[in-house]
């Protein structure tokens, strides 16, 4: 399953990175050989731009590649690393859904005021990919935190 999941999400960043990719030259091609190109496609850019950014997020997360700041791991014994693992990856659970949440919340406005994008379609379709790539980084350091103390009781000594 984790391999599907894998592939699906390189399938996903590299088709968004191929049309960016095609829609941009073509804008220039369109600009300097014909005098214009497609009237939505600036703005379209800059949502598979966000897209993009969001999708590399969610994979780099799930690659354990995501930026971090490692400061307290150089200067913290041996013993205390996993347990700092744990803090670090449940802190990063929590602000990843409180910005899942406060994106929703978002959406739902942007829903209700009937907000429009490229024309015609509602903003809120495209605004959606934000909660859902912070949600699904959410739970990929839940699912982290979950390994991390899984792996403390197992390296815990016996009680007696």
């Amino acid at each position: 399953m984790n391999r599907l999941l894998t592939g699906l999400e390189n399938l996903v960043l590299c088709a968004l990175l191929l049309v960016m990719v095609a829609l941009a030259v073509w804008q220039i091609v369109a600009r300097n050989l014909f005098g214009g190109g497609f009237l939505w496609a600036d703005e379209f850019l800059k949502l598979l731009l966000l897209w993009l950014g969001l999708a590399g997020a969610v994979v780099a997360s799930g690659e354990g590649k995501h930026i971090k700041i490692d400061v307290l791991s150089r200067f913290l014994p041996e013993r205390f690393a996993a347990p700092a693992e744990l803090v670090t990856a449940l802190f990063t659970a929590a602000v990843c859904a409180l910005c899942a949440w406060h994106a929703g919340r978002f959406v739902l406005m942007e829903r209700e005021s009937e907000s429009i994008l490229l024309g015609n379609p509602p903003a809120w379709i495209f605004e959606a990919a934000i909660p859902l790539a912070f949600g699904l980084i959410a739970w990929r350091y839940l699912v982290v935190a979950a390994r991390r103390l899984r792996g403390l009781f197992a390296k815990a000594p016996p009680c007696s």
